[in-house]
């Protein structure tokens, strides 16, 4: 986990580094003049509706998959949507999926099924009174969530089928960043925990 926070703190810092001194030096000493509570860079607010669709790596899900002929499977795919509440916070929530299935054994004659969802609910707080930024948007949040998984082995032959699943209460935490290109489109990168993955990347739209 530590190395994830790392990677996200990276990318985040490099975005920074690559984006910032041009605004700070035209809207810095402004933005850091006005008081905390009137503070907004503009990259979110209480009227925020935000929409995203991503895919995390590696696949913590339990319905992990290698890269083989015999094994095939997809995730896990996450949708997220986030609504402000105030000009730093958020409350909102995700689905996740993932899935696998791999035939082994002669001839492919056994074969294991696994599927895996997640759903959270989660509160962010955005830096967005910190760093005079507009279109990059720093958050992290944190929330409880619930893993169902199961587990299907059929024999193709014989005809035994065996099934299983187990639901799992988790704790979430993320650490993240959005650029957004317009006003309603951009990319983020998240790291964290979910017991889904450890990292997740995709597309933000904002309404």
């Amino acid at each position: 986990m530590k190395k994830t926070l790392y990677s996200v703190l990276a990318l985040t810092c490099l975005l920074l580094l690559t984006i910032t001194p041009t605004v700070q030096a035209q809207n810095g000493r402004a933005f850091y003049k006005t008081s905390y509570k009137n503070r907004n860079s503009g990259s979110f607010s209480s009227k925020a509706s935000l929409l995203s669709f991503g895919i995390g790596f590696p696949n913590r899900s339990g319905a992990g998959y290698d890269w083989d002929s015999d094994r095939l499977g997809f995730g896990p795919l996450y949708v997220k949507y986030e609504h402000g509440i105030l000009n730093e916070l958020g409350i909102g929530g995700y689905v996740a999926g993932a899935a696998s299935r791999h035939k082994y054994g002669p001839n492919d004659r056994y074969t294991d099924k696994i599927f895996s969802v997640s759903v959270g609910a989660m509160a962010y707080y955005h830096f967005n009174k910190l760093i005079p930024v507009r279109k990059l948007d720093v958050y992290a949040g944190a929330g409880i969530g619930g893993r169902q998984l199961s587990y299907t082995y059929d024999n193709d032959w014989g005809g035994s089928r065996y099934h299983d699943s187990n639901f799992d209460i988790i704790p979430l935490f993320k650490v993240g960043a959005r650029y957004y290109f317009t006003k309603m489109f951009g990319v983020y990168g998240e790291g964290g925990y979910d017991d889904m993955s450890d990292v997740n990347l995709g597309i933000t739209l904002r309404f």
